[in-house]
């Protein structure tokens, strides 16, 4: 592994052998940091990437550290996955540990793995001379592109952000320098190989940005932590690691879609039993501005509209029920001003007195329909969180939503993991919005079910900001990640040039059937049905919400062209569910079946139906029996999509 007679470089690579990875060290004598390149079927992916970690009175840790031990081992596991794109996880890579001296006496460690669809490291900082602490002041490490490929990258304005943004498409080195760019962050090379750099395992830590240097001619991108208020990125006792920094590799967009080494890069369940935790389908009447039909009756605050909801997901087989807040967007506890931001008095464990929330969980339960909730994380700050989520089970919510975060520095992941912890001995699931990207946590979580993070189907109530070629730019960015709440189940789709953007009822581009798609397309355990109830009876296509599961044993993606067209198959025991979504003009798609293992199938096809130019929320619906079919046929609309299930026959 080592070079004959220096220890100046070290090469390890992916099992398959299909990655390779070298690790360049300083000779005795130079003053720079290491270094490390990745090539795949022998293409040079990055090049000349520096690894770096300053300390607060001490510099850069790793700058002419000594090499004084490396060792190499592989391991294989196979990692169970409980509500997630497939039912296991081959967890297999090849890794080489470092321990190195740095110039004033610390016991550093660098880590790298070589999966065959990644390449992962993070630092160890074991000990410092003289304290038991460590304020890292920042991490300069660089990420350096060979070639210029096509970037997806999202600008944000600072640190403070929804992570809510639009693509910017350009070549790497046309990115503006001096900006942050949000992770993942997708690059896709004129050979069709993608890359997309992220991070794993985040905690005890600042979530990662990019930003390209002024001036920079290279292409280089480097690591930018979330500031604590004190000015350092992160503080804490040793010994500290660093989250994974990661790199996936895939020799195409789709690849990076079926890869599971963000998750198993994180530690095994933490929480114990399991059992309690069934994600499923929920209503989320905030979304169609508090209504059950298309005019209001009675406020929502009563139990006799609260009841109504609940017999029509007892009816149509939808898990969850939320109660969120009023018609004034007041939420369902005391919030000490009005709006949905908490004033300091704010009580999270006081019931608003015109919500009977005992009568409307008593009927919920008779029934078999969960309670979800949404609550916002500064009322939760200041507060012990074991009694306020021992309060919250009393109260009866099975699953909430915990929003406007808003952030990812060092304090922030720390209380959003005390919030996982919680709520999981108290048997509640868990929503972050207006968050950060995942990092892998549900193996470590089983009860965080969504982050949002991506400017998603919200956002059609007041702007045309998320049209299908944005979706499709998403899928292969933000859901690289992990899993995605966008917003699904709006039924009401209108052409483009018919778009006005409304808070009650709103109405969605992409035909009807696009939208289906996403249930298939994107990775979520615990999706809305986010439209108004009446709104589905007597339509197409509801029957398919109805049936479609939420969290698979196997995924396989079939298609995919970034901002265009992505098409997903995924089982859940016999039976294979495909997804189809395409932007922009109508196309034909050819769907390969040469994944199914029986001969005979019934294949049941929602497509877009002949006058979905016209009326995007037409569709049709036909069931064929079909034997040895090599591939189907399936035309799509403008912004069009389809959804098919396979029975075996």
């Amino acid at each position: 592994m080592n070079g004959p007679d220096s220890n100046s470089f070290i090469q390890t690579g992916s099992p398959d052998g299909r990655l390779k990875l070298t690790l360049h060290f300083p000779e005795p004598g130079e003053s720079r940091s290491p270094e490390w390149s990745l090539s795949f079927d022998g293409k040079p992916l990055l090049e000349g990437c520096c690894l770096s970690l300053s300390v607060a009175s001490r510099g850069d840790l790793l700058a002419n550290a000594e090499v004084t031990r490396i060792q190499e081992f592989s391991h294989r596991e196979t990692v169970p996955v409980l509500f997630g794109k497939c039912a296991k996880a081959v967890d297999a890579y090849r890794a080489v540990a470092i321990r190195m001296r740095s110039l004033d006496g610390g016991d550093i460690g660098l880590e790298f793995r070589c999966y065959d669809d990644a390449v992962a490291f993070r630092y160890e900082v074991f000990m410092l001379p003289g304290t038991k602490s460590i304020a890292v002041s920042s991490e300069e490490t660089t990420f350096r592109p060979s070639g210029n490929p096509t970037a997806y990258a999202q600008y944000l304005q600072n640190f403070t952000t929804s992570h809510e943004v639009n693509h910017t498409v350009l070549p790497l080195k046309k990115l503006m320098g001096g900006r942050l760019l949000d992770t993942p962050l997708t690059l896709q090379r004129k050979d069709g190989i993608c890359l997309s750099i992220t991070e794993a395992a985040l905690t005890r830590y600042a979530g990662m940005s990019l930003m390209r240097p002024v001036g920079d001619v290279d292409g280089d991108l480097v690591c930018r932590l979330s500031p604590r208020p004190d000015g350092n990125k992160v503080a804490g006792n040793l010994p500290l690691k660093t989250p994974w920094r990661v790199v996936l590799v895939g020799k195409n967009p789709g690849a990076l879609l079926e890869s599971n080494t963000l998750f198993c890069l994180n530690p095994p369940n933490a929480i114990g039993d399991t059992s309690w935790v069934k994600p499923g389908k929920m209503t989320w009447t905030w979304w169609n501005n508090y209504l059950f039909e298309h005019e209001r009756g009675a406020p929502i605050f009563t139990t006799e509209v609260q009841k109504k909801h609940i017999d029509w997901c007892a009816k149509n087989g939808i898990d969850f029920h939320d109660v969120v807040a009023d018609e004034r967007d007041h939420p369902w506890y005391f919030n000490g001003q009005d709006g949905l931001f908490p004033a300091p008095n704010a009580d999270v464990t006081r019931v608003r007195p015109e919500l009977d929330l005992a009568a409307v969980s008593a009927y919920a339960k008779a029934k078999g329909v969960r309670l979800w909730t949404w609550v916002h994380q500064g009322a939760l700050r200041g507060r012990g969180l074991d009694a306020v989520f021992a309060r919250f089970a009393e109260m009866g919510w099975s699953g909430m939503m915990v929003d406007f975060f808003d952030r990812d520095d060092q304090d922030t992941v720390e209380f959003a993991e005390r919030i996982l912890r919680a709520a999981a001995k108290h048997r509640i699931l868990i929503h972050f919005h207006g968050m950060y990207k995942p990092t892998g946590w549900q193996r470590t979580y089983p009860n965080l079910m969504n982050h949002e993070g991506s400017r998603n189907l919200e956002y059609m109530k007041w702007s045309d900001t998320c049209p299908p070629e944005h979706t499709l730019t998403v899928a292969f960015n933000r859901l690289v990640a992990g899993p995605m709440d966008y917003h699904l189940g709006g039924f009401r789709s209108v052409p483009r040039a018919e778009f006005k953007p409304q808070n009650v009822a709103p109405v969605l581009l992409g035909t009807r059937c696009f939208n289906l798609a996403l249930y298939v397309c994107i990775d979520n355990p615990n999706p809305m049905v986010a439209d108004y109830p009446m709104a589905y009876e007597g339509q197409k296509g509801f029957d398919f919400i109805q049936e479609v599961p939420t969290w698979w044993d196997e995924t396989r993606v079939l298609k995919a062209e970034i901002g265009k067209l992505l098409v997903v198959a995924r089982r859940k025991g016999p039976d294979w569910w495909i997804g189809g979504a395409s932007a922009g003009k109508p196309r034909v798609v050819d769907v390969p079946l040469t994944f199914l293992t029986q001969r005979f199938y019934a294949i049941t096809t929602w497509s877009d139906g002949t006058d979905a130019e016209r009326n995007p929320n037409d569709l049709s619906a036909s069931t064929v029996i079909v034997a040895g079919q090599k591939s189907l046929r399936i035309r799509c609309a403008t912004d069009g999509g389809f959804v098919c299930r396979l029975r075996q026959h």
